[in-house]
């Protein structure tokens, strides 16, 4: 699986990134980085086609999928930020909300039991909490429901928009295994706050500034003078290891 975009600009009226240029190829692990209010989440909006880039295109395995979301559909899924109460109001179990939620989008396709039953162990959600109220998840356990569910709808692309916030360090630890391990089958794209996380494991950074962008590995992108030109005063030295003090 890969995924390339080609000479991207993202935005609305005025491009907040332009001139992109990148191919991912699976399996990996690629971060997005940058502030708040650089165009993280507008580049995911911009490859799900879910938005219109201003120039340029968004390929995946060849084919064409700019501004076509149900294209893009077949091979991306996408998981949001979790946000407290974001899957469900409504008392379902989940199990329901696999089964459900994936019904919807398929338009009515039928998924076996097997299927979702290899989601939610390939998230390691325990067997005693497939049937348990969904409401009543840890923060933890309703991140990796919206991963099995991505997992279920056949992506082989995972976009995943700050996937750790909101968790406490266990879940966050937790939840880290989970991406690692699918990094090592599928496409990997998660936009994070702090990088440290997954940098041991990373193969590509996009650092998006204001209005500048760099692409490379790790050794390429996560230098100090970089880093101090899109974060300023963020970026600290501290026994000669960079921080980035980004706590949004």
């Amino acid at each position: 699986m890969e995924l390339v975009v080609k000479d991207l600009s993202i935005g609305y009226s005025t491009p907040l990134v332009s001139g992109l240029n990148f191919r991912l190829n699976a399996p990996t692990l690629a971060q997005i980085i940058g502030p708040n209010g650089v165009g993280k989440t507008t580049l995911f909006k911009t490859v799900l086609g879910l938005i219109k880039p201003l120039s340029g295109r968004v390929l995946i395995n060849g084919g064409d999928v700019t501004g076509a979301p149900a294209v893009a559909g077949r091979y991306v899924g996408y998981v949001p930020q979790l946000a407290p109460n974001y899957i469900s109001s409504f008392p379902m179990t989940l199990w329901e909300f696999l089964r459900y939620s994936v019904d919807l989008v398929g338009g009515g396709q039928s998924y076996s039991v097997d299927e979702v039953v290899k989601a939610l162990r390939l998230v390691n959600i325990p067997e005693e909490m497939w049937y348990r109220d969904i409401r009543k998840l840890s923060g933890g356990q309703r991140q990796k429901a919206l991963i099995a569910r991505a997992l279920l709808r056949g992506a082989a692309i995972l976009l995943l928009d700050e996937p750790l916030s909101n968790l406490d360090l266990v879940s966050r630890s937790q939840v880290a295994d989970v991406l690692l391990k699918l990094s090592k089958e599928k496409l990997v794209l998660v936009s994070m706050h702090d990088p440290t996380v997954f940098l041991n494991s990373t193969d590509s950074i996009i650092l998006l500034g204001y209005g500048k962008h760099f692409v490379g590995s790790p050794r390429d992108v996560m230098k100090f003078e970089l880093l101090k030109d899109v974060y300023g005063e963020s970026v600290t030295l501290v026994e000669r290891c960079q921080h980035i003090l980004d706590l949004h």
